[in-house]
């Protein structure tokens, strides 16, 4: 295959797209300002939906290797929420950030990503060819030229603001600090204060960090210029502002300050320039949704960017991701601005947050709002019509990535390729669908029938989704279809 994408950022979103693209033999060049990986945590959850993802590329048992915690609470603007009940489905996995990012580096690394760090994209253009970075190193200026430039480079994006992305702000302001500190004097109360949120995590490990972590909103308190450092009196400062107390604290080790606003770009994609993860949607970051939704972006662009510099599908392929992905990121952001709604202190929301405190308590609502953000449903041709398969636009069921032993079925070993699959499940009885003229981009496997499973034959993209699903009735009514959307034209 030929053609390159540029990706701007080496966070665990273009880490993860970079993989994706040489997954499917495409060139792919990561460009990150910050001459060094991130070495502290700033967030520290993986969505069991991620975690079905990195399963599907093979690469979750890394992870798994250090046994993270499973969490069985998520919270929403400080209330808790039962995972007991649906831990087979959902969970928490308690990872932090830099492992997750050190794991998905080594991964796009061996696959054959390009990774530059101190290499800060400064200016870009775009033509019907491709568009061409302007690279500004300590060793010099270049300029580097891609089929596809991706800005997968945070909430303040630089690419979204070069190419010309268009903005909605919405919400308040927020402020936090985060500082791991040697210690902190006294017992703290983690939860809310009249000025702003505070907690005291201490660390499990005998002699390791304790973190603060502070966070005010409603513009109370205009926060330092982005350029000056953080410091220990910013911290103190905070808390007291939040908790009315002065803390003590011991030796700083790391501090880092976060600040914005919620913000959405009106469309993900400007030409050939395109935005993911927070410079696509960002919010306050709570219960790790920033991070997830984010790598669920890479993996619905990867392989569609791949299908059309292959030629195998039309440029109107890389429309779609826009569509699946912005509602998407769209209601993240709409469910962490709810939290900050809760949150805000004052008699007014004194009273709807003692009603809100009765509702999570009600098992539909609370698993209502475990599921907000994580459960995805793609809107495939078809998948909103009263009488569309179940599993039409969703992720394929685990049952039919792993067998009951725990280990990959012929599908995951499809996906773990980069490939779709066309799976029938009558065990041979109606025999593989047929899709010629696509090997390589395409398997077909036949599996016994699956308990709970109501299917005789699926078409699965690349990225895991379910895009045609039919029982023995239907037959393979809407299977050629389907396989013109998202696999092009036979060959």
């Amino acid at each position: 295959m030929t053609g390159t994408v540029v990706i701007v950022g080496a966070g665990p979103v273009g880490l993860f797209l970079a993989s994706e693209l040489r997954l499917a033999g495409v060139e792919a060049v990561v460009l990150e300002s910050s001459p060094k990986a991130n070495g502290h945590t700033i967030g520290g959850t993986l969505h069991a939906r991620t975690a079905d993802l990195f399963d599907q590329r093979g690469i979750m048992d890394t992870l798994r290797a250090g046994k993270p915690p499973l969490w069985p609470r998520l919270h929403f603007a400080s209330y808790w929420l039962d995972l007991e009940p649906y831990m087979e489905d959902e969970y928490s996995l308690l990872l932090p950030q830099q492992y997750t990012e050190e794991m998905l580096e080594a991964h796009a690394v061996k696959l054959g990503a390009d990774i530059r760090r101190g290499h800060t994209c400064v200016s870009l253009t775009q033509d019907a060819d491709g568009v061409t970075v302007a690279v500004r190193t300590e060793d010099g200026d270049y300029e580097l030229h891609g089929d596809y430039l991706v800005g997968a480079d945070g909430g303040d994006s630089t690419v979204r603001a070069l190419a010309g992305f268009a903005v909605r702000e919405s919400g308040p302001r927020w402020y936090g600090l985060l500082a791991d500190v040697e210690s902190i004097e006294g017992e703290w109360h983690a939860g809310n204060y009249p000025g702003g949120q505070f907690a005291v995590i201490r660390s499990p490990h005998e002699g390791g960090p304790s973190r603060i972590m502070t966070l005010e909103f409603n513009d109370q308190v205009a926060p330092p210029p982005a350029d000056q450092p953080v410091s220990l009196d910013e911290v103190v400062a905070s808390t007291e502002r939040i908790t009315g107390r002065t803390p003590v604290i011991g030796e700083v080790q790391w501090l880092h300050r976060y600040t914005n606003t919620t913000r959405e770009v009106e469309n993900y994609r400007q030409g050939r320039v395109f935005v993911a993860g927070d410079a696509a949607h960002l919010h306050v970051a709570f219960a790790g949704h920033g991070l997830n939704t984010g790598l669920h972006d890479a993996a619905n662009l990867g392989w569609k960017l791949a299908a059309v510099l292959d030629g195998r599908a039309p440029d109107a392929l890389l429309d779609t991701y826009d569509e699946e992905r912005r509602p998407v990121g769209h209601r993240a952001c709409v469910f962490t601005r709810s939290q900050m709604a809760l949150l805000t202190q004052g008699e007014h929301f004194d009273v709807l947050r003692q009603l809100f405190a009765d509702l999570v308590k009600l098992p539909d609502v609370n698993r209502h709002l475990i599921t907000t953000v994580t459960d995805v449903r793609y809107p495939m041709d078809g998948a909103e019509q009263d009488d569309a398969h179940p599993l039409l636009g969703c992720p394929v069921p685990n049952s039919l990535v792993k067998d009951a032993d725990g280990e990959p079925t012929a599908v995951a070993e499809a996906l773990r390729a980069g490939r779709g699959v066309l799976v029938d499940l009558t065990g041979g009885t109606a025999g593989p669908p047929e899709a010629p003229g696509r090997d390589g981009h395409l398997d077909s496997v036949s599996l016994a029938p699956v308990e709970g499973v109501d299917a005789a034959g699926l078409l699965v993209r690349p990225d895991g989704f379910v895009a045609w699903a039919a029982t023995g009735e239907t037959g393979v009514d809407g299977l050629e279809p389907a396989l013109h959307r998202w696999f092009g034209d036979a060959a």
